[in-house]
């Protein structure tokens, strides 16, 4: 399906950005969930970092990122781990992995460089503390699954125990605030049924995802720095928003897109020598 030509091995390793951003444009909305802003800011912040030998990444959810880590694993050598409870969209993905990056790199073998785990990132048995069993550690993570602080800073937490003595912890939607449900995702599936929306709980409401990662990676790291990604200079140009805007309007009366601190949809930071 996505067997197209982009151009000779010399074109695209001269502009892997724009081959890259040619696959993702390609994708179905089901699993292009990312404005292309940030795809490209996931892959610049990853560019400017020092990687080790056979590097370690890790992503909770699935889709565009999927390409943008599964290239660089490929290109180095290294190992994409990723959660998502959603098998057919991982199987999607593998196929268009296979009709794009594999074609250009067509001496490797994606089963090497990309392992998905089919089940929930927090499991005690197969969730990311296997990478400790794996005896893994982790250049770069993205964190992009059930969108609840208690989640994600327990995925977190998880990641922090294997990262690399300098290390890349990026998120997804830094600008939500639900801490043990995600109320609009919730009665998104509700108004498909014809029931009523619940309504949300104060105590369910906390700080922003990205002040409460800040201020984790603060306590628990000697070093920790914010970093001034590329998706804050050029997501309000982004045609993304434009090309899905009936979608994303629906998604914002249901309150699943927050435009509020729309700037903290994407956030990374570059860690240190945990204390």
């Amino acid at each position: 399906m996505y067997d197209f030509y982009f151009g000779t091995k010399e074109e695209i390793d001269n502009d892997p950005k724009k081959f890259l951003l040619t696959i993702k444009r390609m994708l179905p909305r089901w699993c292009n969930s990312i404005p292309d802003s940030e795809y490209l800011a996931l892959y610049d912040v990853i560019s400017e970092m020092s990687l080790p030998d056979k590097p370690v990444f890790v992503e909770t959810g699935s889709g565009a990122s999927t390409i943008v880590l599964c290239y660089f694993a490929i290109k180095t050598d290294g190992e994409v781990f990723t959660w998502d409870i959603n098998g057919c969209k991982l199987s999607y993905l593998r196929s268009v992995l296979n009709d794009t990056l594999m074609r250009h790199y067509v001496e490797k073998n994606i089963n090497k460089h990309w392992k998905y785990i089919t089940f929930n990132s927090n499991s005690d048995f197969v969730g990311i503390n296997i990478l400790k069993e794996l005896g893994k550690n982790v250049s770069v993570c993205f964190l992009d699954s059930e969108h609840t602080l208690n989640t994600l800073m327990k995925e977190l937490s998880s990641i922090c125990e294997v990262l690399n003595d300098t290390a890349i912890v990026a998120i997804d939607d830094g600008n939500y605030s639900y801490i043990a449900h995600n109320t609009a995702y919730i009665n998104m599936v509700r108004k498909k049924i014809g029931l009523p929306p619940i309504t949300d709980s104060p105590d369910n409401i906390g700080r922003n995802f990205w002040k409460e990662v800040n201020n984790y990676l603060i306590d628990n790291f000697k070093e920790v720095e914010y970093i001034k990604d590329s998706y804050k200079d050029n997501y309000q140009t982004d045609i993304f928003w434009s090309y899905y805007k009936s979608d994303r309007d629906t998604m914002a009366n249901l309150s699943m897109e927050k435009t509020d601190d729309l700037e903290h949809r994407f956030d990374a930071w570059k860690v240190s020598i945990r204390k």
